[in-house]
């Protein structure tokens, strides 16, 4: 497998490396899914930097997302506001890379044997690059907030955020690798059955699937499941 095909397989991961992130973290009892608000910009941060480090593993080096720097240390800033201690975002750094390793094998696992030990390290470093940065910056911002006159640093990051937050994601990256797969099957007209047998798992287990999609789409019937994942454009 060449690193572009790796590096793709990781991609296709992330809303499964996203969900086990989310479930992780409210194992922990962290304050950072606690809130829709909250956990949105944690979730934005956490594919960033799977993304980042899918850029790494093709390109064979890293690159940070545009306006990483500011918006994490505005983050920062914002999160002495929600209460969110910065020890939280360490903690939840371990936690996404928990998350997200069995993947990152396996895909480096399937470059060629030549590449593999420098594709596992790329990656490796730009978590850590990519991870360290903005945990700098999420220090930075929430020390200004701190400082004298911080509240008006709080109230300038609080608008920030808010008006750089990103738009609401589409509904499929509310749902989980699996889950889509599935609704895919279901837009093609197979039955739980035939489902089953395209991806060698039970009908069980399709089932299963089907319910959390339902419910993550606030859907009670396939097609309406199916047309809230697959709206038609227009």
């Amino acid at each position: 497998m060449s690193r572009k095909a790796a590096a793709q397989q990781l991609r296709d991961a992330t809303p499964d490396i996203i969900e086990a992130y989310r479930v992780a973290l409210g194992r922990l009892g962290s304050p950072l899914v606690s809130r829709e608000d909250i956990w949105r910009q944690c979730r934005h941060q956490a594919q960033n930097i799977v993304a980042e480090c899918a850029q790494a593993l093709e390109t064979d080096t890293y690159a940070e997302s545009p306006g990483v720097g500011e918006y994490t240390r505005l983050l920062g800033a914002h999160r002495v506001v929600q209460q969110v201690p910065v020890s939280e975002s360490v903690r939840a750094v371990e936690v996404l890379w928990q998350a997200m390793h069995l993947v990152v094998e396996e895909a480096v696992g399937r470059v060629g044997p030549e590449e593999r030990l420098a594709a596992a390290q790329m990656v490796s470093t730009a978590f850590r690059t990519s991870t360290g940065s903005r945990l700098y910056q999420g220090i930075r911002g929430s020390e200004e907030a701190r400082l004298p006159l911080g509240a008006e640093v709080r109230e300038e990051a609080a608008a920030k955020v808010s008006a750089e937050a990103p738009a609401e994601e589409p509904v499929l990256d509310l749902l989980t690798l699996r889950e889509r797969q599935i609704l895919e099957a279901v837009r093609d007209g197979l039955t739980n059955r035939l489902i089953a047998r395209r991806l060698d798992i039970s009908e069980a287990t399709v089932k299963r699937h089907l319910h959390n999609a339902y419910r993550k789409l606030g859907a009670n019937s396939r097609v309406q499941a199916v047309n809230r994942a697959f709206p038609l454009p227009g």
